[in-house]
């Protein structure tokens, strides 16, 4: 993309800003590990800011680091570069986890790991893996005991798979811009 994502101009503040509204809409709870320590709007309104201490380690070493920080038994956790991420399908991946340590959509046939649900004792397993090499957080199936949930089961509760859009070029970021304004317009 050329700069941070999270940092992209969407709806009336950033692309964090707005996954940060949407899951504030149902969590009482969130906790954002950012990069680079800044001051946000949202911050300390049931939102807690940490700053990721080893940078440029990976999603994994991020997520163990906010499974820490967390005070409930389970976190929904995505990447800020899924705008139309939705709290609803969020909530309710939450409540299928069962008990499973992980419950991992796999759609367009890869897992996807930053939209899923992890239970705290998961940062144990993230150490764990740490330290026999797997930096992956793929690698987390092959460590827990992980739900994986088919495309199917998530199409019966996200028909058209919006929460699942990703932004990774800037072609994407201007359709999701257009979907934004259509999305108003409407």
């Amino acid at each position: 993309m050329g700069r941070p994502k999270a940092e992209l101009p969407f709806a009336l503040g950033t692309m964090l800003d707005y996954v940060v509204s949407e899951m504030m809409r149902v969590f009482d709870e969130m906790v954002v590990a950012v990069a680079n320590p800044r001051q946000y709007a949202w911050e300390g309104i049931g939102v807690r800011v940490i700053v990721d201490r080893v940078p440029n380690r990976g999603p994994a070493s991020a997520l163990e680091q906010a499974l820490r920080e967390i005070r409930f038994d389970r976190a929904f956790v995505c990447s800020c570069d899924v705008p139309f991420v939705s709290g609803d399908l969020a909530r309710k991946l939450c409540e299928m986890l069962g008990d499973y340590d992980a419950l991992i959509p796999h759609i367009d046939g890869k897992l996807q790991t930053l939209h899923a649900v992890y239970r705290k004792e998961c940062a144990k397993t993230l150490a764990t893996m740490r330290s026999k090499g797997e930096h992956r957080l793929h690698g987390i199936v092959n460590f827990a005991k992980v739900r994986i949930v088919s495309e199917e089961e998530i199409r019966a509760l996200d028909p058209e798979m919006a929460s699942f859009f990703n932004v990774n070029t800037p072609e994407d970021y201007q359709r999701a811009l257009k979907l934004m304004d259509e999305k108003y317009r409407m």
